[in-house]
């Protein structure tokens, strides 16, 4: 059975907070356990798995794991890739909304991560010196080619290299 979590809009789309999803949980069963454990990787990257387990009382309890892959910069990314992972396995076992496995912190996150792209893209674009260096860069967007914030910025460097 799927829960029906608290959520949040974010771009139209609803996510559940990690938190509610744990305050769920706690709530369903009070018998369960959620444990995490990191793993540092070359380069100060990390994976972080969390195991929930409904009811530790139970041998064949339903159970379920979640992970999370990011690169730890601080105590706060650390933080972040635990919690990403705890609510993946709580998604697993139903607690999301509408059975969604990503949280809205993933969520926030690839938005983020989105948005930088974006603008990264509409600088190098500003610094082209000709019309073929623009074409080429911007084939090679890939999907970022239908932002309208760089269509927009190629259209524009487009006229000021014509000129």
């Amino acid at each position: 059975m799927v829960k029906k979590t608290k959520t949040i809009s974010l771009q139209g789309k609803e996510y559940a907070q990690v938190r509610d999803r744990i305050k769920e949980f706690r709530t369903d069963c009070p018998n369960g356990s959620t444990e995490t454990k990191p793993e540092m990787l070359d380069g100060g990257q990390m994976v972080f798995q969390a195991t929930v387990i409904k009811d530790l009382s139970d041998e064949s309890s339903a159970r379920a794991t979640g992970s999370s892959y990011g690169k730890s910069t601080g105590t706060k990314s650390f933080e972040k890739l635990e919690t990403i992972a705890v609510g993946r396995a709580l998604a697993f076992l139903g607690y999301g909304a509408d059975g969604a496995i990503a949280s809205s912190e993933e969520m926030e996150d690839f938005f983020a991560y989105k948005e930088e792209q974006k603008m990264e893209a509409i600088t190098v674009m500003q610094k082209v010196k000709t019309l073929d260096e623009l074409k080429t860069y911007f084939l090679s967007l890939g999907s970022l080619m239908a932002n309208k914030a760089i269509i927009k910025a190629k259209d524009e460097m487009k006229v000021k290299l014509e000129k």
